[in-house]
């Protein structure tokens, strides 16, 4: 049965950081307060999305007035992969994901749910465009092709349409941490006025993954296994990381009564993520294989303490790191097992945050989007505000540093560019203390959010 409107928890009386901050909205709310007719708090949280919405479009202005074929495009902090992909992954020309092209483009790395959204997205920018003779593109140098001015507007537009689909995205995801949160649906508003969301929703394509892994979250706290296994399968098929939110499930299905229940989601997820490949390996066999694999044996790179290391002269042979990388990945994956066998009830959301935080500061590469992979089950594991923001800050830190180090504004001539080597280490400090956070709540439940704790172990 849904909770009736006056069990809500209201975060004022809830949260410390937030009861400390209401004065400037009117103080902690009144015991005999009734909760207003029209704003309810789904409302109100897809309101704070639009909001974030709208300052993105303000955020890539810059870039959509030309700075992102220029290097503007760093020092503007309106870089985004997705225009600059238009030309690179052949969809200017139209060009079927994963298909031959003869070496003329590379294989994208983008998986089959991804590589359908921008094709279908590359052909509506077409359609806006006027429906430009395609065909007669494919004559034309691929130098030519980047120089256009024309296909940069094309792309501009391309990148909108992107950006009103990962808009959906964003509010689907509030609107179902709101509804699946039970008594505490102001949690979601944490997720939907998250600096993180403004900084990074649209360098990627990332708030896909996020809709389909939370989707997949309250699918299994209604206790609806095959649904929850066929969205995360569509997950896993989109971003390789929804495996961590499978690792929950199966890890502490067993312990809430729910092991057949386990065992059905992860064979729909496995069965669901099969089934979606199948049009990619129809293809191409080597194109798709770029994508599921996770690119081991590249070099470290941006971000990561290997990438730190390598900068300060340290680099690590590609191979070796490769098979390091996989042994930090087991080892975190058993101690997060060990941790959630023992805890006194742990949730899905808890386990799944700490398999990420502990993948991320492992991998040779991390990206300043993929701190949108943490910020809901961050948000569902820990909803204090004050931790909440305080690793959020870092994660700024590191958005505006990485921007000034690739436009070569903090870098000093043969020398570790300082600033980029301590927001790094700020960054991952920072996930770590919150995750000690939520491990400090897995062995001490009485520690956690009011409302949390019951049927802890199933959600």
């Amino acid at each position: 049965m849904r909770p009736g409107r006056a069990q809500v928890v209201a975060p004022t009386r809830d949260d410390p950081f937030v009861a400390a901050s209401s004065p400037v909205v009117g103080g902690v709310l009144g015991a005999h307060a009734r909760p207003h007719p029209f704003w309810t708090p789904l409302r109100v949280v897809l309101v704070l999305v639009t909001l974030v919405a709208m300052l993105w479009l303000v955020r890539s202005a810059p870039c959509s007035g030309g700075a992102w074929w220029g290097e503007d495009r760093f020092s503007d902090l309106c870089y985004s992969d997705v225009p600059l992909r238009y030309v690179d992954d052949g969809l200017a020309e139209r060009t079927l994901p994963y298909s031959d092209t003869q070496g003329r483009y590379a294989a994208t790395p983008h998986t089959p749910p991804v590589a359908a959204a921008a094709y279908v997205a590359a052909v509506g920018a077409q359609l806006l465009s006027g429906s430009p003779d395609v065909d007669a593109r494919s004559d034309l140098p691929r130098s030519q092709l980047e120089a256009s001015p024309a296909l940069e507007q094309e792309a501009t537009t391309y990148f909108f349409l992107v950006v009103l689909l990962l808009f959906g995205c964003a509010l689907v995801t509030a609107a179902v941490i709101a509804r699946a949160s039970g008594r505490r649906p102001w949690d979601a508003a944490a997720f939907a006025a998250a600096p993180a969301l403004l900084l990074a929703g649209t360098i990627g394509w990332d708030l896909l993954a996020v809709v389909l892994a939370v989707a997949s979250w309250a699918a299994w706290t209604r206790s609806r296994p095959v649904l929850a296994g066929v969205l995360a399968g569509l997950a896993v098929a989109t971003a390789v990381w929804p495996l961590a939110l499978l690792a929950a499930v199966v890890l502490i299905g067993p312990r809430a009564g729910r092991g057949r229940d386990a065992g059905l989601t992860a064979l729909a997820a496995a069965t669901t993520w099969a089934v979606v490949q199948l049009p990619a390996l129809a293809l191409g066999l080597s194109g798709w294989w770029a994508t599921v694999n996770p690119r081991l044996g590249d070099p470290a790179s941006y971000g990561s303490l290997w990438g730190l290391a390598a900068d300060a002269g340290h680099a690590v042979d590609p191979e070796l790191l490769a098979r390091l990388t996989l042994a930090l990945v087991a080892l975190v994956t058993v101690a997060v097992a060990w941790v959630g066998w023992h805890a006194a009830g742990p949730r899905v959301a808890q386990l799944t945050l700490l398999l990420l935080v502990g993948w991320l500061v492992v991998w040779p590469v991390y990206s300043p989007q993929q701190v949108l992979w943490l910020l809901p089950f961050a948000v569902l594991a820990r909803p204090r505000w004050r931790d909440l923001l305080l690793w959020q800050a870092a994660e700024a830190f590191y958005f505006l540093a990485i921007w000034m180090h690739l436009s070569g504004a903090t870098l000093d001539s043969g020398q570790v560019d300082r600033v980029y080597a301590v927001a790094i280490v700020t960054r991952i400090g920072a996930e770590l203390w919150f995750a000690s956070r939520v491990l400090a709540e897995l062995r001490h439940p009485r520690l956690q959010a009011s409302s949390t704790r019951s049927n802890v172990v199933a959600v």
